[in-house]
C-alpha cells in the first residue's frame, strides 16, 4: 500500500508518521521507495527496492498528578480546648419586627464562658459575616425586609469554635407621609 505526493497523500503520510512515531502501530521502522512514475511511497512493510527509514522513539512526558481542590473548604474545627457551652442571640429576639431603624440595628449575643483571648465574635446576617464586639451590642447595617441572624466564634486561625442557632427578624420602614392630592376634581364644593 502506498501514499503519494497529493495534498491528501501528504496528510495521510503525516498521520502515518505520527502514529508510527508514537508507537500506535507498534513499529519504529518505515520503508520508503519511489515507483516507476516517480511518486515516493512510505509503508510499514518492506516493498521491493525500498530503503529502511529509522524513526526515533517518540519523546514522552508524564505529569505529576495534582489534587483537586474544592472552591470553598469547610471551616476546620479548632484543636483549642476552650469549652464554649452556649452562644445565643439576645438582641433582637426571634420573630421581632423592627420599625424605622434608619438602616442599622443593634445586635447582641451571650457566650458561656466569656470570649477567650485571640478569639473573635462574628454576626452572620443573611450569611454575611460582620465582626462583633464582645460583651456588648454591635451596631450593624441591615436594610428593610426579612433577615436571618446567627453568631459565631472563631479562633485566631479562623477556625469555627461554636455557632448559635439562627433567628429571624423583619425590618420595616414607614413610607414618607404623602400630601393629599389636590386639583379641581378634588376640591370641596362651595356652599
Amino acid at each position: 500500500m502506498g501514499i503519494g505526493h497529493s495534498a491528501f497523500g501528504r496528510l495521510c503520510l503525516g498521520a502515518l508518521l505520527w502514529c508510527v512515531a508514537g508507537g500506535a502501530l507498534g513499529a519504529t521502522t518505515l520503508y520508503k521507495w519511489v515507483d516507476a512514475d516517480g511518486v515516493t511511497h512510505y509503508s510499514d512493510t518492506p516493498e521491493p527496492g525500498a530503503t529502511r527509514v529509522k524513526i526515533a522513539a517518540a519523546q514522552t512526558y508524564k505529569s505529576t498528578p495534582t489534587q483537586a481542590t474544592s472552591a470553598r473548604q469547610p471551616p476546620k474545627r479548632s484543636a483549642t480546648t476552650v469549652g464554649y457551652t452556649r452562644l445565643e442571640i439576645t438582641n433582637p429576639t426571634d420573630g421581632a419586627v423592627l420599625w424605622n431603624t434608619g438602616g442599622r440595628i443593634d445586635v447582641g449575643a451571650e457566650l458561656d464562658p466569656g470570649l477567650a483571648d485571640g478569639h473573635q465574635l462574628w454576626f452572620l446576617v443573611d450569611g454575611k459575616s460582620q465582626q462583633g464586639s464582645p460583651g456588648g451590642t454591635t451596631s450593624i447595617e441591615v436594610p428593610r425586609g426579612s433577615h436571618t441572624l446567627a453568631a459565631s466564634v472563631t479562633d485566631a486561625d479562623g477556625n469555627e469554635l461554636i455557632t448559635s442557632a439562627p433567628i429571624s427578624f423583619v425590618v420595616r420602614q414607614n413610607s414618607a407621609v404623602a400630601h393629599p392630592p389636590e386639583g379641581p376634581a378634588l376640591q370641596k364644593p362651595k356652599p
